[in-house]
């Protein structure tokens, strides 16, 4: 792990170069993904079988984390692709062949929600529909989406819920369109994607349903950790810990430095500025202490060769989610110490502040997940159905 992390302090400040390029443009550079890919950040969770290098969830966790430091669409873009490769576990072994082929620095962009719409037909599946926030849209070898299959014009029923596919679509594929104007997160290149009439192989689809079989490149210790655990505890929260880590530091420079309109004392000699510096770092550090002692909790029970219960599975995901919004708060708690500075695009904190916007509303660790896991701990069927699932989708 060591030599891993101070690969990534290395290149720190050289992912951290082209942000303002990237934020304009709204995707990474080319020389930003070819170091992510010369330092295997996108296939830490792949097989090694495949080219991967098959980290443990808590270091991938601190990875994100320091990588986002320096650039959070970089970050981001880790993610994404550390996602996608946990997807693959029960894809039919024919269809990595097929994806991989040209080598392990294969980049796969996905999107969720909404499915779009399946129609079967010889061996394999028709498919149509247009999915938002395909985040690496531009720089994919495949786009992964989610589909539900129709029969008769119907969705297609299986015990009362519609039965969900994962599909393989070549970029070639589909149209990209252009949506991605936003209020912050705007290097991560999250366009939309459409498909018309695309016909995909059973090979490169494999229906989104507990207790599939793992083909043979997923035998590994570590392809038994909870999917929710490596997809948005291990990915998307140490982000939002990495932004506002970096609001805190940005805080600290400008205070020793500014004295506010209509006062005579320094920002950093202020009451009020140190209170809430105090407590946003409070809330970054005991967050990070919490995230990470659940995760490695939780892996050490993998190893020991412990089943994970829903209960568990409900706590990754809490402490993600809490992750996301304490982070949330500690970043809001700087800015506004800081007053009218951080209102200036030329300010590090103003990017802070946006990019801190648009991570709270992420499907996984927005604040209704709280309650998703409150229904766990009190019996009931979670409204996130996927925490009951051996794999976890975008």
């Amino acid at each position: 792990m060591e030599t891993v992390l101070q690969n990534v302090l290395d290149i720190g400040p050289t992912i951290g170069t082209h942000i303002e390029e990237e934020e304009n443009n709204r995707r990474l550079s080319p020389e930003t993904i070819d170091l992510l890919r010369k330092e295997g950040l996108h296939r830490l969770f792949m097989p090694k079988a495949l080219g991967g290098s098959e980290t443990d969830p808590l270091t991938v966790a601190k990875l994100v984390e320091e990588t986002a430091r320096h650039n959070t669409a970089a970050g981001w873009s880790m993610m994404v692709a550390n996602v996608a490769t946990w997807w693959f576990r029960t894809l039919p072994a024919k269809g990595i062949d097929e994806i991989y082929k040209n080598g392990p620095d294969t980049l796969i962009a996905g999107a969720f929600h909404p499915p779009m719409m399946a129609m079967k037909g010889e061996g394999g599946y028709l498919i149509n529909g247009r999915s938002p926030l395909t985040s690496n849209v531009h720089e994919a070898h495949w786009i992964f989406v989610t589909a539900m299959v129709f029969e008769n014009g119907q969705p297609k029923m299986n015990n009362g819920i519609p039965e969900i596919i994962g599909v393989l679509l070549k970029p070639d594929d589909c149209e990209i369109i252009d949506t991605w104007y936003t209020l912050g997160m705007k290097a991560t290149d999250s366009n939309d994607v459409e498909a018309k009439d695309v016909f995909v192989p059973d090979h490169r689809l494999f229906p989104l349903i507990p207790g599939l079989e793992h083909n043979k490149y997923y035998g590994a210790t570590l392809y038994k950790f909870p999917a929710i655990g490596t997809s948005v505890a291990c990915l998307v929260a140490p982000v939002a810990m990495a932004v506002a880590t970096n609001a805190i530091e940005e805080l600290k420079i400008l205070a020793s430095k500014k004295t506010s309109f209509g006062s005579m004392v320094p920002l950093r000699e202020r009451g009020v500025v140190q209170r809430k510096l105090g407590m946003a770092e409070a809330l970054v550090r005991s967050s990070r202490a919490y995230l990470h002692d659940t995760i490695a909790t939780c892996w050490s029970k993998v190893i020991a060769g412990q089943e994970i219960s829903l209960d568990e599975k409900a706590g990754l995901l809490l402490a993600a989610c809490h992750t996301n919004q304490s982070c949330l708060q500690a970043v809001d708690m700087v800015y506004s110490a800081a007053g009218s500075s951080a209102i200036y695009n030329r300010n590090k904190l103003s990017h802070y502040f946006t990019d801190a916007q648009v991570i709270r509303q992420h499907g996984f660790v927005n604040d209704s997940r709280y309650e998703t896991v409150a229904q766990v701990y009190l019996g009931l069927q979670p409204d996130l159905p996927v925490l009951i699932f051996e794999t976890i989708i975008f």
